[in-house]
């Protein structure tokens, strides 16, 4: 009997060393508990590089991991094979022994590995430009030319002569946005709404962050890329004419993109580039599809004080930019050539876009 209570002695006193001892039995010693919450949720999450596992499916629901005392990085990455996936990271989180916290991350976007790749194999040897056309100098009628529709800031009709300059041939896609975030150029991963990226017409990107792309781009090609200012767009936009629109008074059939156009994208979402016929000059798109952004402030009034060589909008700074062209959305009126518009020049919309101009 005395020795099978020695036994029974001995595993009790084996068995509370190892509950006690070892770090993966019982109490973990040493070890506090980090709960993390992704938004969106079905995240991969890594700590210190290492995969942990997937945050919960539902968004708000938290992955749980009990880890030693210490500082950690946290990161979470909601992969996609399209241009973007999301991310988050939290850096210096410490975790202290018995206790527990909760991080949250939000997920924001950046282009995906393999959307990186497919880009940098497409353009081995340098960035994509866009396609320009050459737009002779000349003199034209400024404003509301037709008389039909006008606004009053599109007054007086006035007298413009304007050296000659490049312009885009489309508005600048997705592609060409895209290929300055994977070059380094821009920081700003604008959404497409599940719309496509690609030749569609880049949206989401502000007056200034057209500024950051158009500087990185003539720092990458030493060439001088600007926006064009209101009286270039509205010259090219003209193409010789003086009617409402480049080919006529009328809106017609499918000629663009706006709300009773007659396209297939009307009122729903941006056509992809070049999608209609374009005008005289062999520019597409200067009606429709997205507002274009160009480099003058906005002032109801400029045309009673613009002059009449090479304008460059007001002088002082206003609150707002102008855009030009009308959207996707917009009603044929506001498509019009002599149309302006003035917006914040921080705005994102999925309207608006840009074109660009260059001069040698």
């Amino acid at each position: 009997m005395q020795h099978y209570q020695k036994t029974f002695l001995s595993i009790c006193m084996a068995a509370c060393f190892v509950f006690l001892f070892h770090p993966e039995i019982g109490h973990a010693r040493g070890k506090g508990m980090l709960k993390i919450v992704t938004n969106p949720g079905d995240a991969k999450i890594f700590i210190n590089g290492q995969r942990k596992g997937n945050s919960p499916e539902k968004a708000g629901q938290t992955f749980a991991v009990k880890l030693p005392e210490g500082e950690y990085t946290v990161e979470a990455v909601k992969e996609s094979d399209g241009a973007y996936e999301k991310y988050g990271i939290k850096k210096d989180v410490f975790v202290a022994e018995d206790t527990m916290q909760t991080i949250n991350l939000e997920l924001k976007n950046r282009i995906s590995e393999t959307f990186r790749k497919k880009l940098l194999a497409k353009y081995p040897d340098g960035i994509p430009e866009p396609e320009m056309v050459t737009i002779p100098g000349g003199t034209f009628k400024m404003g509301c030319v037709s008389g039909k529709e006008c606004e009053d800031d599109e007054k007086p009709v006035h007298t413009v002569t304007l050296s000659g300059f490049e312009m885009a041939k489309t508005e600048l896609t997705f592609e060409q946005w895209d290929a300055c975030v994977v070059f380094g150029g821009c920081d700003h991963y604008p959404d497409d709404r599940g719309w496509g990226r690609g030749n569609r017409p880049v949206i989401n990107v502000s007056w200034d962050d057209a500024q950051d792309y158009i500087k990185w781009l003539n720092k990458e090609t030493g060439k001088n890329y600007r926006l064009p200012t209101e009286a270039e767009w509205e010259y090219a936009a003209r193409a010789g004419s003086t009617t409402q629109y480049s080919w006529g008074n009328e809106i017609g059939h499918n000629r663009a993109n706006c709300d009773g156009c007659g396209s297939q994208w009307d009122d729903k979402q941006t056509a992809p580039v070049a999608s209609f016929a374009p005008n005289d000059f062999g520019l597409y798109d200067m009606h429709g599809n997205v507002w274009e952004w160009v480099q003058d402030w906005y002032e109801k009034h400029y045309y009673n004080k613009s002059p009449k060589t090479n304008p460059q909008g007001p002088s002082s700074s206003g609150r707002y930019r102008v855009s030009r062209g009308g959207d996707w959305g917009s009603y044929a009126r506001i498509l019009r050539s002599a149309n302006r518009y003035g917006s914040s020049p921080g705005y994102r919309l999925d309207d608006f876009g840009f074109r660009l101009l260059r001069t040698p």
